[in-house]
């Protein structure tokens, strides 16, 4: 532990190395999302679901065990055990895997000795939570050792995709956060409206913010939208939450023909793969509803650079002490 971390009040390690490190795994956004859900307990486990007051069995489908924790899905039980076992990862009792989530993603990112391939990990997370979902809502038990090689074949072939992509960029662009530095440019004529959302989280916060900054074809004033909202699970559910919200504000102003945009590459990702985010689940529903009030509907993803009116009424929100939702035409100086 570094000196500066010796005095801190706290019982417990500090994960927060962790949780920086999930963002720079090598590996889709959509699965970094997900280790830094398993970081912060946000994964719908049947313990954390009974914990929010969802009526379920606690105990886990796969295996049989008496309650469904995060690191007995993904660590301990018995189905997912083996696939660790069969992989490339070395196993040994006492170091990986253990009893701890934090311990094993620890190892995970740091531990693993250099002489082997252990590049296809997060992967491997990634299929074990989809091989318990199968079971759990379509009752289909899939074998550990095909639970591998699917994971295995999906590391591989994004794996070589980046290299691919990387040759034609002659390494000018950093692979990771590549699509979230592109830029979008923004042709001057359109039709209809224009709807740039943001969505700005801080863990220590007591509120998330939302902005939406909405211009129009026809000449009308920009209307701007801005509510802090009892903070989210994540970054990525107050992006979420920022959408819905605007999308419903574009329906209640009656603007039927709305282009929206994001800086959120993963928001891109998610309405665009629904079926790829299993824990957004209940949103994509309502924004499958919601869109369908459109006559015509797009999103597509800017630079952070175009879209800092939407995030400064996002981040500003969110520092007010209580709960307030603006929706105008007419700026406010506290918003900007």
């Amino acid at each position: 532990m570094e000196k500066s971390e010796t005095n801190l009040n706290f019982f417990g390690p500090n994960i927060n190395p962790l949780k920086a490190y999930s963002w720079q795994v090598q590996c889709p956004p959509k699965i970094r999302h997900f280790i830094w859900q398993i970081l912060t307990g946000c994964v719908p486990v049947t313990e954390n679901l009974r914990k929010r007051g969802i009526d379920c069995d606690k105990g886990c489908a796969r295996c049989g065990a008496s309650e469904e924790t995060i690191n007995h899905t993904l660590f301990q039980c018995h189905p997912a055990r083996q696939i660790w076992a069969l992989s490339q990862i070395p196993t040994a009792m006492g170091i990986f895997p253990t009893e701890s989530n934090f311990t094993n993603l620890d190892h995970l990112f740091w531990r693993i000795p250099t002489e082997f391939d252990s590049s296809a990990f997060p992967w491997i997370i990634w299929y074990i939570w989809k091989a318990r979902n199968e079971k759990i809502f379509e009752n289909i038990d899939t074998d550990p050792a095909e639970v591998l090689r699917l994971a295995e074949k999906e590391a591989q072939l994004w794996q070589s995709a980046q290299i691919e992509l990387h040759n034609e960029n002659h390494g000018s662009v950093d692979l990771v956060n590549q699509d979230r530095v592109r830029d979008f440019s923004l042709e001057a004529e359109y039709s209809g409206y224009r709807c740039f959302v943001d969505g700005f989280w801080k863990e220590s916060d007591k509120f998330s913010g939302t902005g939406w900054f909405c211009t129009s074809s026809n000449g009308e004033p920009p209307t701007m939208g801005a509510a802090n909202l009892r903070r989210s699970l994540s970054p990525l559910h107050a992006e979420v939450e920022a959408l819905l919200w605007a999308m419903k504000c574009m329906i209640g102003a009656d603007n039927q023909e709305v282009a929206f945009f994001t800086d959120c590459s993963d928001l891109v990702k998610m309405v665009s793969s629904p079926t790829e985010w299993p824990a957004f689940s209940v949103y994509l529903e309502e924004f499958q509803s919601d869109k369908e009030e459109f006559s015509s509907f797009s999103l597509s993803l800017i630079s952070r650079r175009a879209n800092v009116k939407a995030d400064n009424l996002a981040r500003n929100v969110r520092t007010e002490p209580l709960h307030i939702t603006y929706v105008n035409n007419i700026p406010q100086e506290w918003l900007f």
